[in-house]
């Protein structure tokens, strides 16, 4: 329907155009008129006299530029677009088939044709009824003329007479007029211009957009003419385009080598009464993959495999076109055929192609010939060219502009493939050696694709481990704060966190990127999966005293000293007398034993020395026995000589008190006030259990529909607060019975413990319910009933029978109470005490006691009563 409109539009211009406008209606109303639907196109027509043809093909070719005066051009004639009622239709909006090339040269919503009148006139333009000549006399006489073609094929030339022109060029009637006036006209001489052109009347038929009849220019070629029809249609040909004279193909357009070659001679003008014709496609070739234009060719049946990639723009710099793959339809209708084709031979290049077909041109695998690949703790890691004789140094020469500070020097690999299964062998060196040796035995040789691999110090490892340990730490502290201040701490901390990082990895690069254990994991993955029959796994392992315990390649012809550089050699507490190696070894019967032996480190470290390793043998490294040189705790407060003091196993307290030199005079002993880490550590265990038990008590109530006193707000806060506590590891103390012999409280020390003694306290404190709690001087003779006094008395409140006391070190001591007195005596009573009277949980209010009271009297009496009248 829309083509049809768009018809009708194009047909009701030439006509309203043709036989001239009623008074009253101008240019600007007419085109108001064409935008509106066609009833009231009909309306207002009649409302002003005009008469719209009632089909497309009212106004037939045989009567364009044969009626009357001869139709004359559109003055401003539009871009086909401002014809259309509704926007045109997108190419392949509907299926999302792929785009068949050119097709939207035609198709554009934004029209890039835009025919004129102003148009330079070719010499061998041939004159047509209603064409009109401009001719400019001087001399003797200046004068100008607009001389126009009749339908005889004549001009009436004033002071000349009628002249024959029709059916001559351009330039053979610029001659002619030329020539009759240098005869006819002494002394003048004239210059000939073509005017306003004459309009012809063509036929679009065929797969166009809009079918129909046109009145054009005279200059119009088939392009154009194409552009006024909208295009082809979805299975119009590009490539055979005809145009019909008188019932005959005069002309035959490929706009393949307008698009392709630039080569514009087969668009052709066009000429009164011709027909443009446009045939469905006869075939199609869809050439996909590594292609500059991926898209689909109409091809006549005679192209090769190689006109198609020269269509599609040739090969992408990523094709590989020596495994392109056609992909042909069967002739019986089956499954259809793939055939393998080399587009750098002959053979593939002119194979025929056929409707159907598809062309596929896969893209290059990315791998690199000639390289080999630096990786780890380089400062240039990637991919670099390979040539024979080439060797480590060649691309580590300097170790402090190569390599990162972190690099091991003494342990680097080398992995290397060794057969057509992609199998790999590791070779292990030094990096060192090859640095300081550059081409001899010590600087390895590599081959084609190898992998050389630096890894980072084990301790390089540890050291930003124990930093993130450290700022975690930081983090979990920040929840103690009050919100606001947990804010702001939030804040500094992470512009803390941010700097901590940037002085850990001062290089940009985290030294665990290149550990041991993340590099080596692909590498014992790929030995793993190779090991066959006949062909163990390629792994060995060793674990103790050694930096980087864990499993390693073994490589040809290593020794223990080798695997024991691997693991990041020996810490300070490795025992070099007896190591312990183990070694499977396969039974007749297919099964494994393992053999264990004793080995001295101190042999087994020279070289000469060293045992050959086998597969999965593992060597476990001892620690001294007893081995601490760093366990240390911490004395502060009140001694002669405060600070760390390293410790041995099974070092007691008062050994060290004595190696600070003893207490000062204002030590204050009784209070000394220790901690363990291991303690801390269990008491925040046990308080993350006891905020799981909270929870896990609380729905259990809520499902069983119990009472709950408590709401789901108060829940969160305190297990929020037991999540977040941090046991503070106090462990309680007699520093006093420990300095004076007793085996029970002189505790062994271990790593970490810190003691601190405080001054000597003279004061006792009553806390809880009292009348006013405070700290009071200590008195020898008071006992507890004097301090209470001393804070006014017990509140109404207080537990009289719970109250107890806490000692200075820590210790709580209850007391012995009766129902009239405290048993509590000045011995009971000691320096630096805290008095704690507990609030007493059944208490009730007097009045309410009163009523309670009151309550069991009467009804006594009234049972009494009762009783009594019986």
């Amino acid at each position: 329907m829309r083509k049809w409109i768009g018809v009708f539009a194009i047909v009701f211009t030439a006509h309203a155009t043709a036989q001239g406008l009623p008074a009253g209606v101008t240019p600007q109303m007419l085109q108001q008129l064409q935008a509106l639907p066609p009833a009231q196109q009909q309306a207002l027509a009649k409302q002003y006299g005009i008469t719209l043809p009632n089909t497309p093909s009212a106004t037939t070719i045989d009567t364009l530029g044969a009626q009357g005066e001869s139709i004359m051009p559109i003055d401003n004639p539009r871009p086909r677009e401002e014809y259309w009622i509704a926007e045109p239709e997108s190419v392949d909006e509907d299926d999302g088939a792929p785009a068949r090339y050119g097709r939207d040269l035609f198709n554009r919503k934004v029209s890039t044709f835009a025919p004129t009148d102003d148009a330079p006139v070719p010499e061998s333009y041939r004159l047509g009824v209603g064409d009109q000549l401009t001719v400019q006399l001087f001399g003797k006489e200046n004068e100008e003329f607009v001389l126009q073609v009749g339908r005889n094929g004549d001009v009436i030339f004033p002071k000349l007479g009628s002249v024959t022109l029709a059916g001559l060029t351009f330039e053979d009637a610029r001659a002619i007029i030329k020539t009759r006036v240098a005869q006819q006209l002494i002394g003048v001489e004239a210059v000939v211009s073509m005017g306003r052109l004459r309009a012809i009347g063509i036929f679009m038929a065929g797969e166009v957009s809009v079918p129909g009849a046109y009145s054009v220019s005279a200059l119009t070629t088939v392009t154009q003419a194409l552009f006024q029809a909208g295009g082809v249609s979805d299975i119009g040909s590009l490539r055979n385009i005809q145009v019909k004279r008188h019932s005959q193909i005069v002309a035959t357009f490929d706009a393949y080598d307008l698009l392709l070659r630039g080569d514009a001679s087969g668009d052709i003008r066009l000429q009164s009464g011709d027909v443009v014709f446009v045939p469905p496609y006869a075939g199609s070739v869809e050439v996909l993959g590594e292609v500059k234009r991926p898209m689909v060719y109409e091809v006549q049946g005679t192209e090769t495999v190689q006109d198609l990639v020269s269509m599609a723009g040739g090969f992408t710099q990523q094709a590989y076109p020596n495994a392109a793959i056609l992909t042909r339809l069967s002739d019986a209708g089956g499954l259809p055929a793939a055939l393998n084709l080399d587009l750098t031979q002959a053979g593939s290049k002119t194979l025929a192609v056929e409707n159907g077909d598809q062309i596929r041109v896969p893209k290059t695998s990315g791998q690199l010939a000639s390289m080999v690949e630096l990786k780890g703790a380089v400062h240039r890691p990637g991919t670099y060219g390979w040539k024979p004789g080439l060797r480590v140094s060649d691309l580590i020469e300097d170790a402090r502009s190569d390599l990162h500070r972190t690099a091991d020097l003494e342990y680097a690999l080398i992995i290397s493939y060794k057969n057509t299964l992609l199998d790999i062998s590791v070779t292990q060196f030094s990096l060192a050696d090859a640095i300081a040796s550059p081409g001899s035995n010590s600087d390895p040789e590599l081959r084609e694709y190898d992998q050389l691999i630096v890894f980072s110090l084990p301790f390089a490892e540890e050291d930003t481990l124990q930093k993130s340990k450290v700022t975690e730490a930081k983090s979990r502290r920040a929840v103690k704060l009050s919100d606001d201040e947990m804010s702001a701490d939030r804040v500094d901390f992470a512009q803390a966190r941010k700097d901590s990082s940037m002085d850990e990895t001062t290089e940009g690069d985290d030294p665990r990127e290149y550990s041991r254990e993340i590099l080596l994991q692909p590498i014992l993955a790929k030995l793993t999966a190779q090991a066959r029959q006949g062909e163990p796994v390629q792994i060995v392992t060793i674990s103790g005293a050694v930096r980087a315990p864990g499993s390693y390649p073994l490589v040809s012809g290593a020794k223990l000293a080798d695997l024991v550089k691997a693991g990041g050699g020996l810490k300070d507490s490795a025992y070099l007398s007896a190591a312990e190696l183990r070694t499977l070894r396969e039974r007749s019967r297919g099964s494994l034993i393992a053999t264990y032996r004793e080995v001295s480190l101190v042999r087994e470290l020279d070289p000469e020395t060293s045992s050959l390793l086998q597969s999965r043998d593992h060597l476990t490294v001892r620690d001294i026995p007893d081995w601490s040189p760093q366990d240390s705790i911490t004395i502060s407060g009140e001694v002669v000589f405060p600070g760390e003091y390293l410790v041995q196993k099974g070092e007691r307290l008062s050994s060290v008190i004595a190696r600070a030199g003893g207490f000062t005079e204002e030590a204050f002993p009784e209070g000394a006030v220790f901690t363990r880490e291991d303690v801390a550590r269990k008491e925040s265990e046990r308080a993350m259990l006891f905020a799981a038990d909270i929870r896990k008590t609380f729905a259990t109530r809520l499902l069983t529909e119990e009472t709950v006193g408590s709401t789901l707000a108060d829940v969160t806060q305190i297990t929020q607060a037991l999540e977040t506590f941090e046991g503070q590891g106090r462990l309680l103390v007699d520093v006093p019975a420990a300095l004076a012999g007793d085996p029970l409280a002189d505790i062994e020390l271990t790593d970490g413990d810190a003691l601190v003694i405080p001054k000597r306290n003279r004061t006792v404190t009553v806390v809880g319910e009292v009348q006013q709690p405070g700290s009071h001087i200590f008195q020898n003779q008071y006992a507890l009933q004097d301090y209470l006094s001393l804070s006014a008395g017990l509140s109404a409140r207080a537990d009289d029978k719970a109250m107890y006391i806490v000692r200075a070190n820590g210790t709580v001591q209850t007391l012995e109470t009766n129902w009239w007195r405290f048993s509590g005596t000045s011995n009971q009573i000691q320096p630096g005490d805290t008095i704690v009277v507990p609030v007493n949980t059944q208490y009730k209010e007097r009045l309410a006691s009163w009523r309670e009271i009151t309550q069991i009297v009467y009804q006594s009496l009234v049972s009494v009563a009762a009783v009594a009248g019986l």
